[in-house]
């Protein structure tokens, strides 16, 4: 079971689509920040849930958002690329046509001992839609999720 830290946003929770890759990163603790074109609007910390996108489509644990840093590429990269699990290319090509990023730093990585397909997601949450890049859930409907994946 997902143990509570103190200080959370109580309001609401952040769903962050990715790259299967990269949850499985997160997850196993190799992968610290991500990287993000688009700031999200949140308290840190916040509660993240992981959602793994195209082949997986399932929703697989969560981690806590503890700093959030926009900052011009080449300090993001500096300051941040060695913890995103990305080559400096990869880097590239997603900030291509954009002079700063964010940073989210990530902690406490819990794999749900089950993960919820996408049909399951649907079915349960008043038909739950995973995000394209991120979206914000309440508190209820992200602590529903966290119980049917315990």
């Amino acid at each position: 079971m997902l143990e509570e830290v103190g200080g959370l946003d109580q309001d609401r929770m952040v769903v962050l689509s990715l790259k299967p890759r990269f949850a499985e990163a997160i997850l196993v603790g190799s992968k610290t920040v991500e990287l993000r074109r688009t700031t999200p609007k949140i308290e840190v910390p916040t509660r993240a849930l992981l959602y793994a996108t195209t082949p997986v489509r399932a929703l697989l644990g969560t981690c806590i958002v503890t700093d959030v840093r926009s900052a011009d590429l080449p300090v993001l990269w500096r300051e941040h690329g060695s913890r995103s699990a990305l080559a400096y290319s990869e880097f590239q090509r997603y900030f291509e046509g954009l002079e700063a990023g964010t940073a989210l730093t990530l902690a406490q990585p819990q794999s749900f001992s089950c993960q919820i397909p996408l049909q399951d997601l649907r079915a349960k949450p008043r038909g739950f839609r995973p995000p394209q890049s991120f979206a914000y859930v309440d508190t209820d409907t992200g602590n529903l999720l966290m119980r049917i994946a315990a």
